[in-house]
């Protein structure tokens, strides 16, 4: 568990790193290239036989690497970005206060590529610390085993610290998972980081009085939930920037943030914008938490 710059968490908590997404903008895999492994892992992976790793492009490490005598063994992300399960983090948290913790900022621990074992042992974890608040961020939101008690946390009987969002960054991304978002009973939340392009957040509004969703898509599809069924919509959303020195950084618009800021505002719903925004924005940030977001004290 480490303490963190992003500004809507306290510490990130890192069980799993890596990720195969391959989006151009991505901090975190930039971050790897500075502080991940060498040349020499490569051939050490190759001429030495160790149980601990995996020969396929995802690693399993139940202990950190530091025990060999190569110059990769001291390095954070020692695969770089390739997806790497480190067991022996599993219980960095457990005697700390409690805090938000933003899961995997370093990985989508529901990308298609991780296996359930892995996601199953990260809330397994969890479990343990309930302390916590405990935030997990996916591009992947169908990714959720369904299978497992993990769904159920999520969609069902949900623990009340668990707080499940997905990434947005332009309208193509809310038409294919703002779906899935609203079927969370617990809490949920949007993160709008990198902001790329306009989004229609006109689309989406709540009654004031009955509390009832409906969605307008692009396409003028209007899709209405009622009848006793139960949708939610997404209880913050975080606004941010591109990041970084990519040669095609798109620096957002001021009004694509009045848009969102207009939308969220219709809907009653928080908004927390990143520092990244701070000169676009031109005035004091908008940031916002919701109410289970508060700082918790950790349990005696």
């Amino acid at each position: 568990m480490n303490k963190t710059r992003i500004d809507w968490c306290d510490s990130t908590w890192n069980p799993v790193t890596g990720c195969l997404h391959g989006c151009e903008y991505c901090y975190a895999r930039e971050y790897t290239r500075r502080f991940g492994g060498h040349a020499d892992l490569d051939y050490f992976l190759e001429t030495e036989e160790n149980p601990d790793l995996k020969s396929e492009k995802i690693h399993v490490l139940d202990e950190p690497l530091v025990k060999y005598d190569f110059e990769a063994s001291n390095a954070p992300y020692p695969f770089y970005f390739e997806p790497t399960f480190h067991r022996y983090r599993l219980n960095d948290y457990i005697d700390k206060k409690g805090r938000n913790i933003f899961v995997c900022s370093m990985a989508d621990l529901f990308g298609k590529w991780v296996p359930d074992e892995w996601i199953q042992e990260v809330f397994a974890a969890c479990e343990k610390a309930t302390q916590h608040n405990y935030l997990f961020l996916t591009k992947n939101p169908n990714g959720v085993p369904k299978s497992s008690h993990i769904y159920n946390n999520i969609f069902g009987n949900h623990s009340d610290n668990y707080w499940f969002g997905t990434s947005i960054t332009c309208q193509k991304d809310l038409e294919d998972r703002l779906w899935p978002l609203l079927q969370v009973r617990g809490h949920s939340f949007l993160s709008i980081e990198p902001l790329l392009d306009k989004l229609d957040l006109d689309c989406i509004w709540v009654a004031e009085k009955r509390k009832e969703v409906m969605i307008s898509l692009p396409k003028k599809t209007a899709y209405y939930f009622g009848g006793g069924q139960s949708y939610h919509m997404p209880e913050c959303v975080i606004i941010g920037a591109e990041t970084g020195r990519r040669k095609n950084k798109v620096i957002p618009k001021r009004e694509w943030i009045e848009d969102i800021v207009n939308g969220c505002r219709k809907a009653e719903i928080p908004i927390f914008m990143k520092s990244s925004l701070a000169e676009i924005w031109g005035e004091p940030l908008i940031q916002e938490f919701p109410e289970g977001l508060q700082r918790k004290e950790c349990k005696k």
